[in-house]
């Protein structure tokens, strides 16, 4: 796969995905992507993208300001 930005290569990687909600941040680490190696341009697939839409949309209402969630965690 060639990256939309540099059109260097792309490869199987993980990284952090940050979301401001208006009542909390939403950090969720070790997201299955694809990056390029050259730029790091990351890209999720459709079945990621679903699940961290359902992820973050469980924390809207949270009580809490920050909450860092494990992505393998709640993939499962």
């Amino acid at each position: 796969m060639e990256c939309i930005l540099c059109k260097g290569n792309m490869s199987d990687g993980l990284t952090t995905d940050f979301n401001e909600l208006s009542s909390c941040m939403v950090i969720i680490k070790n997201v299955p992507c694809i990056v390029c190696e050259q730029c790091g341009e990351t890209v999720f697939i459709g079945t990621v993208a679903r699940k961290l839409e359902e992820i973050i949309s469980t924390l809207k209402d949270s009580l809490t300001e920050i909450a860092i969630i494990k992505y393998p965690d709640k993939a499962a």
